[in-house]
């Protein structure tokens, strides 16, 4: 059986590695927001992410993500998921995911432009299935027990 023990840092990815991701999962007004990208070699919807720098704090990563992708117009950064999937030729990423509650929608610039998806609806993004993607966005009281008791609801484990 194997296990997950990494070697030295390396400046990109190699086949058969690993690596650690952060993602972000902005979400204005209750709805989910991307990116439409238009980079050289790079096309289509994306959510913000990055491989960790070896040795980083994830929340200062997807902090900086924020800031970079969304004007830093955020007031709440918190973990939403952490999973685990195969990556290029067995290769193996483990992905951090960060729900960004955005205050205002990105500007965005020459190469991503932010697209709001409609209230409760998604499309695959990169890895992540859109009933992953909605859970994330939707954040059900199952998932905050704040929400749960300020509505009156009892708290069920």
């Amino acid at each position: 059986m194997s296990h997950a023990y990494f070697g030295r840092p390396q400046p990109g990815f190699t086949p058969g590695g690993a690596h650690v991701a952060v993602y972000l999962v902005p979400v204005f007004a209750g709805r989910l927001t991307v990116f439409d990208v238009t980079a050289p070699g790079v096309r289509g919807k994306w959510l913000p992410w990055t491989v960790m720098e070896y040795g980083a704090n994830p929340y200062e990563t997807a902090a900086a993500l924020a800031d970079d992708w969304c004007d830093g117009a955020i007031s709440a950064l918190e973990v939403a998921d952490v999973l685990s999937f195969p990556f290029d030729a067995d290769g193996w990423e483990l992905a951090l995911v960060y729900r960004a509650e955005l205050t205002a929608l990105p500007p965005g610039d020459a190469n991503r432009r932010p697209v709001l998806f409609a209230p409760g609806e998604a499309d695959a993004i990169g890895p992540f299935d859109p009933v992953d993607l909605l859970r994330w966005v939707e954040r059900s009281p199952a998932c905050d027990p704040g929400a749960a008791r300020a509505g009156g609801e009892p708290l069920v484990f």
